[in-house]
C-alpha cells in the first residue's frame, strides 16, 4: 500500500498485481483535502479502474472518533496568526489516515519500523506466493514455439501435458535418456501433408488489383472498417504487400495466411470504396458492380481455407477475421458467426488465449498475439449474444494481458485506436454481464428473480458510471466532426447504447404482476418497479440516442452502406422505438420511427440481406400503425355497425396492405399480387397472412428477446396480470 500525502491532496492507492491501467495511464489523480479516502479498484478482466470516492461529510462519525485520539491538538505549535504549522498539519493527516488504515497504534519511531518491516514482509511474502502460483498454474498448460508466428498449445489434463509432466519426473530422477528426451522433441508434428496442392495458392497473385488500387482500397479499410478493433499491424502488412508486389516468385503454402489477409483486406476495401468519393454517394448499379469485385476475392479466398486451418499461424487469425469483417453486413449469425469462431479455434491452437512466460517473444510480437485475441473474442461474443448465438471459450479461460500501448505499433502518420479498442473489449465484458444476468432471471426460481433483477442494475450502474469516466477529448466519446476519429467515437457510444437498448428490452412489453411486490422491497433503493422502470426508461432514450447518432453521422461524413454497427444499431434502437410505442404512443417516437426507417433504407442499398431485415422491421411498423389507428378510433366513438361485406373489404386491405400502402405496384393494373415462397428474391410481408386486428399482435414476438408468454389479447396493455403469475421474464412452459 503507498501512502502519499500533500498540503492539499491525499491518496491512498492499492496496488494490484497483472492489472493494466486505463487507456490513458499514467495519467494521476489529485483530490482536494476534502476527500478523506479514495478507494481505487481494477478488474483484471476490464483492466478500467472504477474509482469510489467517500468524502469526510459522508464518514463524519468516523471523524468524530479520530478526533478524540488527538486531544493534543491545541498543543501543536502555530504560526503568529494562529495557523498550524505546515509541517504538523501534515504529521496530523498522515496519522489520521494510518490510523483510519491500521487502528490505534502506536507512532513511536521504533513502533512506526516494526510495522513498516513486517508490511514489506508481509508484500514479500505475497509477492513470493504470487509467483509461485503463477508458476504452478503455467506447468498445467504448455505453449511451444514451432515459429515466430505458429506455436502449439495444450491446455490443462491433456495428453500432451501429461508426457510432459512425466518427462520433468524423469529428467528430475536422472532416469531420463538421450533417445527418450529426442523422440519427445519431435513428438508434435502439423499435418503437413494435408496441404492442397500449389497451383491453388499460386493464382493468388492473378487477383491482386494494380498498386495503386491496391493502397486505394487498404485506405478504405483502414478509415472505414478497422474502426475500434485491431486486425493487423498496419506497418507490417504494407511491407508485405510491398513485398508480394515486388517479388516475381509464386506464392507457396506458408504464404496463405499473408495472401488471404491481403485478398480480404482489398474485398472489405470495396464495400467502403464509394465512402471515399467526395460526394460518398454512388448509384446502386455501381454499388453492385463493387460488391462483385470483392465477392470474386472472397472466394478465391474460401479457397485457400483448408491450407488456412492446416497451417494455422497467427496470419491464419488475421485471414478468418478478415473473412468476419466481410460477410458481417452479408450473414452476421451465419458465416460470420463461423468465420470468428475459426478465428478463435486458430488462437486457441497457438495459445494467443493464455500469458506467456516474459522473453518468450520479442514485445512486439507478444502484443499482436494479444490484440488479435481480444479483437476475435470480442467480436463473436457480442455476435453470439446479440444474435443467440453460444460463445467459443469461457472467460475462465482467459488471461491473456489487455493490450497495451506500444510504440513500435503506433501508426506512423496518425493516432492510434488503442483506447477505443480497449473501450470495445470493456463494452463487450459488460454486454456479456448483462446477459448472464438476463439468462439466470428468466431460468432462476421465482423466489430468485429480485436477486437476479438487482444484479442486472449493478451491471447497469457499473456500466454508465465507466461510461462517464472515459475520455472526452479526441477518443471515446469525443463527437467532435473534424476530429481523427469521429466515426469511431459514433461507433462506441452506439455500442453503449445498444447495451442499454439489450438490457431493457424485455421488460418494455412485460407487465410486473403486483402480487410479487411487497412494500418493503418497494421504499428501497434499488426496489423492484424502481429497476424495471429505469431500464425500460433507458432502453427508450437510448434508443432514440441511436438515430440521432446515425443522423449525425449522415449529416456529416454520410452513412456506410454496409456498416454492421451503423445497421445493426439503427435496427434495435427501431424494433425497441416500435415496442415502446405500444405501450404509449408519442408524436416524438413517431417521428423518430420515421426518421430511422428512411436512414435505415439508406444504409442497405443494394444489400438483399439488410432489405429483408428492412422488411421486417416495416411489416411491425405497420402492424404498430394499424394497432394505434384502431384504438383511436375507439377511443373517439366512432365505431359504427358494418356489414359482413364491410368486413370482408376490411379483411382485403390489411391482406393487401403492403402494395396498397406501399405503391410500388399498380393494383389497378391487375397485376398478380402472389409470389413464389421459393423464390430467393421473395420477401413476403409478416401481415400477409393475418386478418384481424387482434392477430397483428403476434407480430411482435419477431423482437428477439420478447419470446415471453404474454397475454396477447385487445386489452393485454392495459390490464395487470392476475395473481400468482410468474412475472416479468418466465419461460414458456
Amino acid at each position: 500500500m503507498l501512502i502519499g500525502c500533500g498540503a492539499d491532496a491525499c491518496l491512498v492507492v492499492s496496488i494490484r498485481k497483472n492489472v493494466l491501467l486505463h487507456p490513458s495511464h499514467g495519467q494521476a489523480w489529485v483530490f482536494p483535502r476534502l476527500f478523506t479516502q479514495i478507494d481505487i479498484t481494477r478488474k483484471a478482466e476490464a483492466a478500467i479502474p472504477v474509482l469510489v470516492v467517500k468524502s469526510a461529510k459522508d464518514r463524519a462519525a468516523s471523524t468524530v472518533q479520530t478526533a478524540d485520539k488527538y486531544r493534543d491538538y491545541d498543543m501543536i505549535p502555530r504560526s503568529e496568526d494562529g495557523e498550524l504549522s505546515e509541517r504538523h498539519a501534515k504529521e496530523l493527516q498522515m496519522k489520521r489516515i494510518i490510523t483510519h488504515f491500521l487502528g490505534d497504534v502506536s507512532f513511536e519511531s521504533n513502533a512506526l519500523q516494526k510495522l513498516a518491516d513486517a508490511l514489506d514482509q508481509g508484500r514479500g511474502q505475497e509477492q513470493s506466493d504470487n509467483d509461485a502460483n503463477d508458476s504452478a498454474l503455467r506447468d498445467h498448460y504448455s505453449v511451444d514455439m514451432l515459429s515466430t508466428s505458429t506455436m502449439h498449445y495444450s491446455g490443462e489434463l491433456s495428453h500432451w501435458n501429461f508426457s510432459k509432466m512425466l518427462e520433468r519426473r524423469l529428467r528430475t530422477l536422472g532416469k531420463l535418456t538421450q533417445d527418450g528426451a529426442s523422440a519427445h522433441a519431435t513428438g508434435f508434428f502439423r499435418a503437413t501433408d494435408l496441404h492442397s496442392s500449389g497451383s491453388c495458392i499460386a493464382l493468388a497473385k492473378s487477383y491482386f488489383p494494380p498498386k495503386r488500387i491496391a493502397e486505394f482500397l487498404t485506405n478504405a479499410f483502414m478509415k472505414f472498417s478497422q474502426t475500434n478493433y485491431f486486425y493487423f499491424d498496419e506497418a507490417t502488412f504494407r511491407e508485405k504487400l510491398d513485398f508480394y508486389y515486388s517479388n516475381t516468385r509464386p506464392p507457396s503454402i506458408n504464404d496463405a495466411g499473408w495472401i488471404c489477409t491481403l485478398l480480404m483486406t482489398f474485398a472489405v476495401g470495396t464495400q467502403f470504396a464509394s465512402n471515399s468519393t467526395p460526394s460518398g454517394a454512388t448509384s446502386a448499379t455501381e454499388s453492385i458492380s463493387d460488391d462483385q469485385i470483392g465477392v470474386e476475392l472472397y472466394r478465391f479466398s474460401c479457397r485457400l481455407i483448408p491450407d488456412l486451418i492446416t497451417v494455422a499461424s497467427v496470419e491464419t487469425v488475421q485471414a478468418f477475421l478478415l473473412m468476419g469483417v466481410y460477410t458481417m453486413p452479408i450473414d452476421t449469425a451465419g458465416l460470420a458467426y463461423v468465420y470468428y469462431g475459426l478465428a478463435i479455434k486458430m488462437a486457441i491452437q497457438n495459445g494467443m488465449h493464455r500469458k506467456l512466460p516474459e522473453g518468450t517473444l520479442a514485445p512486439e510480437i507478444a502484443e499482436v498475439r494479444n490484440r488479435l485475441w481480444w479483437s476475435a473474442y470480442s467480436l463473436e461474443r457480442r455476435i453470439g449474444i446479440l444474435h443467440g448465438q453460444p460463445v467459443s471459450v469461457s472467460p475462465a479461460e482467459i488471461d491473456a494481458p489487455m493490450p497495451f500501448d506500444l510504440p513500435a505499433l503506433r501508426p506512423s502518420d496518425q493516432l492510434t485506436n488503442l483506447p477505443n479498442f480497449i473501450a470495445a473489449i470493456v463494452l463487450t465484458d459488460h454486454l456479456s454481464k448483462a446477459s448472464e444476468a438476463m439468462k439466470s432471471l428468466r431460468r432462476c426460481p421465482k423466489a430468485r428473480k429480485k436477486h437476479f433483477l438487482r444484479q442486472l442494475a449493478a451491471t447497469r450502474d457499473e456500466l454508465i458510471s465507466w461510461w462517464d469516466s472515459l475520455s472526452t477529448e479526441t477518443y471515446c466519446r469525443d463527437l467532435t466532426v473534424t476530429g481523427p476519429f469521429f466515426r469511431c467515437n459514433i461507433h462506441l457510444e452506439i455500442y453503449f447504447k445498444t447495451t442499454l437498448i439489450y438490457m431493457g428490452r424485455p421488460f418494455i412489453i412485460s407487465q410486473v404482476s403486483s402480487g410479487m411486490l411487497d412494500s418493503v422491497d418497494s421504499a428501497r433503493t434499488h426496489g423492484i418497479p424502481d429497476i424495471v422502470n429505469i431500464l425500460r426508461h433507458d432502453s427508450l432514450h437510448a434508443a432514440l440516442r441511436v438515430v440521432e447518432l446515425c443522423q449525425l453521422l449522415q449529416d456529416t461524413v454520410g452513412l456506410a452502406r454496409v456498416s454492421y454497427t451503423e445497421f445493426n444499431g439503427c435496427r434495435v434502437a427501431l424494433l425497441a422505438l416500435i415496442a415502446h410505442s405500444i405501450n404509449g404512443p408519442s408524436s416524438s417516437i413517431s417521428r423518430t420511427l420515421n426518421q430511422g426507417m428512411a436512414l435505415i433504407r439508406q444504409i442497405c442499398t443494394g444489400l438483399e440481406s439488410a432489405q429483408s431485415e428492412i422488411a421486417v422491421i416495416e411489416a411491425l411498423e405497420r402492424a404498430r400503425q394499424r394497432l394505434h389507428n384502431h384504438s383511436v378510433a375507439e377511443q373517439s366513438g366512432s365505431t359504427e355497425s358494418t356489414t359482413g361485406y364491410d368486413q370482408f373489404r376490411e379483411w382485403t386491405k390489411l391482406w393487401r396492405g403492403d402494395l396498397l400502402e406501399g405503391g410500388d405496384v399498380d393494383v389497378s393494373s391487375g397485376q398478380d399480387i402472389s409470389f413464389d415462397p421459393h423464390s430467393p428474391n421473395s420477401i413476403p410481408s409478416f401481415d400477409g397472412f393475418f386478418s384481424s386486428f387482434p392477430n397483428e399482435l403476434s407480430e411482435f414476438t419477431a423482437i428477439p428477446g420478447l419470446d415471453y408468454n404474454l397475454p396477447l389479447g385487445q386489452d393485454w396493455l392495459r390490464e395487470p396480470q392476475a395473481e400468482g403469475s410468474g412475472w416479468l421474464m418466465d419461460p414458456p412452459l
